[in-house]
């Protein structure tokens, strides 16, 4: 997901989807509606989401869809009843098991619904829902989810969900939960005539109906976290090409597009997307869903991870840095959040802290040394430090998504990279997400697998073969920085780490003595050594070290600016 800061803030699509909701009035989401990945219930936990059937209609004319989804599930346990999700602004006309009509109850955001007879563990089971209404509207799509409902600038229906905050029972009856990814899932969408649908996986058919409306049936076979489930409905003209992935696989790549800008996506894709996909994968490994497609679509907000099939709203703009640094974010989710998908909300940093940095040694490798450390300085500046990156209590609350995760996620592997080397850094990264350092003869499909901070930080200590809980713990579950205080008398300096809650941090520092740089290890957390009186000084000339400086605000200072 980008990441939500004022200077990324494009104004166009804030005013169009404020004018699509304005004529209507829209109550406070349900709590259990508004947040995605809570804690799991007792019924929850005993099912096993193995496919979603959704079948929808939508009309851009009244902001109202009408569809039914048939979620196959595994009982793990013996169950009467099963817990699905869905907002309470939807109406639930119907529901079903095995194709009978069956009870059901209604709590807020929370649907149950009675099975005809008990099953048992290992049982599988069919629950069919009938809903329709005006589902949610985003006004600050993709940090607030919803819909979005918008124009082109000629005028035609323009539409997009973004729910990664919610999830998807926004828009479509689930178990709303990243730890249970269905293994598959059918989707056709009936719109007017002239709109396309773009959906996740691989397009199967698009049917005519005899009015004239569209049917478009969309086959995804891989698992996926339902928040990656995105509609996105417009007068799209389908961009289509292939690249060889690093394993000899073609890949297809589609792009849809606004035709107006079509020719401005096949130069992104020649210019810019070719040579990111070819650098992630010779980093990384092979392009994990390319038994489906690498696709894009154009949408109105700015952009989101939407696995096979990423948000872009950019509008085809490069950075300082001389690339289309949301196309590259975005990318870098199909591995970082898709791929491998945090066990728990609290350790969203793997995916965005990864995500952002992503973006840095990108231009490290295509620029240089200068380029790599200006991006990494930038995002240095912006750093809160009110809360730790991984937080206490609740392991499920969205209270720790904060930029910090993305910003300081990606300064603590700038510094652990500089600290145990560009090998043990990338084959520690590479296992993260395919549990093995070397997957570059890895076919299709790819299972994804779920990771916690604590599984990255034991794969980084046994590449790195030393200890590395003291980097994580401070970096990670403190709020505050290390200071480092130096001092320097006669022909000596000294240097101590000052650290929150008193935590043993024995980084070592790099320090530049008349143009020469050594590493100063600092075992006990302090070390003394001597310096010629007259010799020039810096300590961490290159800042590879995270760590409290006076050119950033203090957390409360920060507050005081917001």
């Amino acid at each position: 997901m980008p990441r939500p800061v004022k200077s990324l803030w494009i104004a166009a699509p804030l005013v169009v989807s404020l004018l699509g909701c304005a004529s209507i009035t829209r109550p406070p989401l349900d709590p259990g509606t508004a947040a995605s990945g809570g804690r799991l219930t007792p019924q929850q936990l005993a099912t096993d989401v193995l496919q979603y059937d959704l079948t929808l209609e939508v009309f851009p004319e009244t902001m109202s869809i009408e569809g039914r989804n048939v979620s196959l599930l595994r009982a793990l346990e013996p169950l009467d009843s099963i817990e699905l999700q869905l907002d309470a602004g939807l109406v639930v006309n119907r529901v079903s098991v095995e194709g009978r009509e069956t009870p059901f109850e209604r709590d807020g955001g929370r649907l149950v619904v009675s099975l005809p007879a008990s099953i048992s563990a290992g049982d599988e089971v069919a629950v069919a829902i009938d809903y329709g209404g005006q589902p949610h509207v985003a006004v600050r799509a993709p940090w607030d989810g919803g819909f979005v409902w918008s124009h082109t600038e000629t005028g035609e229906p323009w539409i997009a969900t973004a729910v990664q905050g919610s999830g998807c029972d926004l828009w479509w009856p689930c178990k709303d939960h990243f730890a249970d990814k269905p293994d598959r899932m059918e989707m056709h969408v009936t719109v007017p005539p002239g709109l396309s649908v773009a959906l996740n996986g691989v397009l199967q058919s698009i049917d005519t109906q005899p009015d004239g409306r569209l049917t478009f049936h969309w086959r995804l076979g891989v698992p996926i976290s339902d928040y990656n489930v995105s509609l996105n409905i417009g007068p799209f003209e389908r961009i289509e090409t292939s690249y060889e992935a690093i394993n000899g696989v073609q890949v297809p790549i589609e792009f849809w597009a606004l035709e107006a800008h079509a020719d401005e996506v096949r130069q992104m894709i020649d210019e810019d997307l070719r040579d990111q996909v070819s650098w992630f994968e010779e980093r990384l490994g092979p392009y994990p869903w390319g038994g489906e497609k690498l696709g894009f679509v154009e949408t109105p907000h700015l952009g989101m991870e939407h696995q096979t099939l990423n948000a872009y709203g950019n509008k085809f703009r490069r950075d300082a840095h001389g690339f289309d640094w949301l196309l590259h974010h975005e990318l870098a989710h199909e591995w970082f959040g898709n791929l491998m998908t945090h066990a728990k909300s609290r350790d969203a940093w793997l995916h965005e802290g990864f995500g952002a940095y992503m973006q840095s040694a990108y231009s490290l490798d295509r620029d240089g040394e200068a380029a790599y450390l200006h991006r990494l300085y930038k995002s240095y500046l912006g750093m809160k430090n009110c809360t730790p990156v991984v937080q206490e209590g609740d392991p499920n609350s969205d209270e720790a998504f904060t930029g910090d995760i993305y910003v300081k996620g990606a300064w603590l592997l700038h510094t652990l990279r500089w600290l145990i080397g560009e090998d043990p850094f990338w084959n520690a990264t590479r296992r993260l997400l395919y549990d093995t350092p070397q997957p570059w003869d890895l076919g299709y499909p790819i299972p994804p697998i779920y990771r916690s901070s604590e599984d990255f930080a034991t794969i980084a200590a046994q590449e790195a073969n030393r200890d590395l809980e003291w980097l994580f713990d401070v970096y990670l579950r403190e709020a505050d920085l290390p200071t480092l205080i130096v001092e320097r008398e006669a022909d000596r300096l000294d240097l101590h780490w000052e650290v929150p809650g008193d935590r043993p941090f024995p980084m070592p520092v790099p320090v530049r003595i008349d143009g020469t740089t050594t590493r100063i290890g600092m075992e006990s957390g302090r070390e003394s050594i001597e310096v010629p009186a007259e010799a020039r000084l810096i300590v961490d000339p290159e800042m590879r070290v995270l760590r409290q400086l006076p050119i950033i605000a203090t957390c409360e200072e920060a507050r005081a600016e917001d």
